[in-house]
Order: C-alpha cells, then sequence, then structure tokens
C-alpha cells in the first residue's frame, strides 16, 4: 500500500515483524502476569501477533495505527497474514498519532514502533519525533520500570542506540530474520 509515494504497508518482512513482537517475552516475564503493550503501527498485523503470542491471556495490547484503511484492510481481506489478530479479545485498535499515544500512557512494559523503515526513514514527517529527545523522553516516561521501547528497522543505525541512551535507556541491537538472513533489527531500550 502506497500513500504519496510512501511504502505503509509491505508483506516482504513479516518474519522479522512477528518476531520484533516476540521480544516481548524476552525482554519482560510477560507470560506471569497482566503484560500492558503499545503497539505503533498495525502493518499486516505480524508485530501485533508476534505479542499475542508472546504474553499470557491477561495481556493487553493497545495498537494505535494513523490510517484508518490499514485496520479495516487487516479486519477483512489481509486478516489471514497474521492469524487475524485483531479479532482477539486482548487487542484494542485506536486511529490516531501513537506519539500522543504515548504521551498520554504510563506503567507500560513495552511499546514497540513499526511505524517507519526505521528511525532515520519516516513515512510521515510527524513520527521523526518518535526518534528525537523529547519522543524518547515521552516512551521513557511511558514506561514501567524494567519495560522496553522497540523500533524495528529496515536498515543500520548506530547513531540511534547512541540517542537511546543519552535519553536513559540501556540500549542494545536485536537482528531479525527473514528466512534465515537477518533483514532487519530491532533497538531496544530498557528503561532502569
Amino acid at each position: 500500500m502506497l500513500s504519496g509515494g510512501v511504502v505503509l504497508l509491505s508483506s516482504a518482512a513479516l518474519e522479522t515483524e512477528r518476531a520484533f513482537g516476540a521480544l516481548v517475552a524476552t525482554r519482560v516475564e510477560a507470560k506471569s502476569r497482566s503484560v500492558r503493550v503499545l503497539v505503533g503501527g498495525l502493518g499486516f498485523g505480524a508485530t501485533v501477533r508476534g505479542v499475542l503470542d508472546a504474553v499470557g491471556t491477561a495481556g493487553r495490547v493497545l495498537v494505535v495505527e494513523k490510517v484508518a484503511a490499514v485496520e479495516r484492510l487487516v479486519r477483512g481481506e489481509l486478516a489471514a497474514f497474521a492469524a487475524d489478530p485483531l479479532a482477539d479479545a486482548r487487542v484494542t485498535v485506536a486511529i490516531g498519532d501513537v506519539s500522543d499515544a504515548i504521551a498520554s500512557e504510563d506503567r507500560l512494559d513495552a511499546i514497540l514502533l513499526d511505524v517507519d523503515n526505521g528511525p532515520h526513514w519516516a513515512s510521515f514527517r510527524s513520527n521523526a519525533r518518535l526518534y528525537a529527545a523529547a519522543g524518547l523522553g515521552d516512551a521513557f516516561r511511558a514506561l514501567a520500570p524494567g519495560g522496553i521501547l522497540g523500533v524495528w528497522s529496515g536498515y543500520p543505525s548506530d547513531s540511534f542506540a547512541v540517542r537511546l541512551r543519552a535519553a536513559g535507556f540501556a540500549p542494545s541491537v536485536v537482528p531479525l530474520r527473514e528466512k534465515g538472513r537477518v533483514q532487519a533489527r530491532a533497538y531496544l531500550g530498557t528503561r532502569p
């Protein structure tokens, strides 16, 4: 799906997106308690599916999607791509700007941003604020201690890891594979 020449939806990296969502289980004790996860960007629903597969039945996932047509597609003709994640009662979808949602949340266990091709390639100009000092500060405040901010990226961005550290996070990078090859990476910031 294109908008103004920018790819908003692609099924080329669904395996990496599902693995990105599953990182919740490796970073927080997801199965043992009620985990609250905010997913920025719905895409085909693969990140949401990865989260759902990782959290227990008490987990809750808020998906914030900027483009209402994407939600309609994932509820309809694209539902099978990620095993119909929006039919799961643990998921709530909000149409809006993920920056606003992050600023209004607190005590989240994880924020996973899959809204762009990475921290230097915003699909919408307004998304650039997510990766700047103020946006990272909002994410830090929205997370519970031990919570994680994850950013899916289709390319390396060492400078973003530096920005995560400057915002108070303990940064790490996890390679994400598609058909056995590293095709993306997750930039993670853990709140101490």
